[in-house]
């Protein structure tokens, strides 16, 4: 969503998601706008505008006379994500395997030395970049409509999926077939680069479920 203040409204969203992905605004509280206009130092009319975008994306949610509460994290909604990307992050990565422009393999390559010198506690900045190094692979994709779902997509998991830790074991299997990926790619092998993105999704599905069972999270989406 833009708007005619777009520059105030950037910063805001943005740190009103790392408020919730770091806890300070937790699932179920109140947001007043006046409040968060006051918290951000803002004015009330991007705070309603970013508000409404994050409505749209899932962080909150708006009830006629109640104002807008964060949405609370359940297991029923990172699933679904997750059933999504497994879907999606094939898509793009056989079509950019195709091609593999040089700048961009660089670029993916230069992402992946900053994840592999990040220590396993470092967990959000490893979402960030990873973040960055899978939107390599729509970035200039035909279809930008599904890129803007993936985008969305992988920006609320980020935040809704914060609680969940990633195990040493799963943090090195990461860096491992990001690396695997990436040669794929440089030989422009799409049958190989779809192996490892398919196993890739999954294996990151699999850690997610069995720390949603862990920490005995709710599959409110379900019900």
């Amino acid at each position: 969503m833009k708007t005619g203040d777009d520059t105030a409204e950037l910063p805001l969203y943005d740190a009103i998601l790392d408020d919730i992905y770091d806890g300070r605004l937790a699932g179920g509280q109140r947001l007043k706008v006046s409040e968060i206009a006051e918290r951000y130092g803002t004015s009330t009319s991007p705070v309603r505008e970013v508000l409404r975008r994050m409505q749209g994306e899932g962080f909150v949610e708006i009830h006629p006379n109640r104002g807008a509460t964060i949405r609370p994290t359940d297991a029923g909604s990172i699933q679904n994500i997750f059933e999504v990307l497994q879907m999606l992050e094939p898509y793009f990565v056989n079509w950019f395997a195709d091609y593999a422009p040089p700048d961009l393999l660089d670029e993916l390559e230069g992402i992946q030395a900053r994840i592999h010198e990040l220590p396993h506690s470092e967990q959000r900045a490893f979402r960030k970049l990873d973040f960055q190094f899978h939107e390599i692979f729509c970035r200039g994709h035909y279809n930008q409509t599904a890129a803007e779902i993936w985008r969305n997509l992988r920006t609320t998991l980020n935040v809704q999926a914060a609680r969940l830790r990633i195990s040493p074991a799963r943090f090195e299997a990461i860096k491992k077939e990001h690396d695997e990926l990436i040669v794929a790619l440089r030989a422009n092998d799409p049958a190989r680069a779809d192996t490892v993105i398919r196993k890739h999704v999954d294996g990151s599905f699999v850690q997610m479920s069995q720390q949603i069972r862990a920490l005995g999270m709710k599959n409110v989406a379900a019900h």
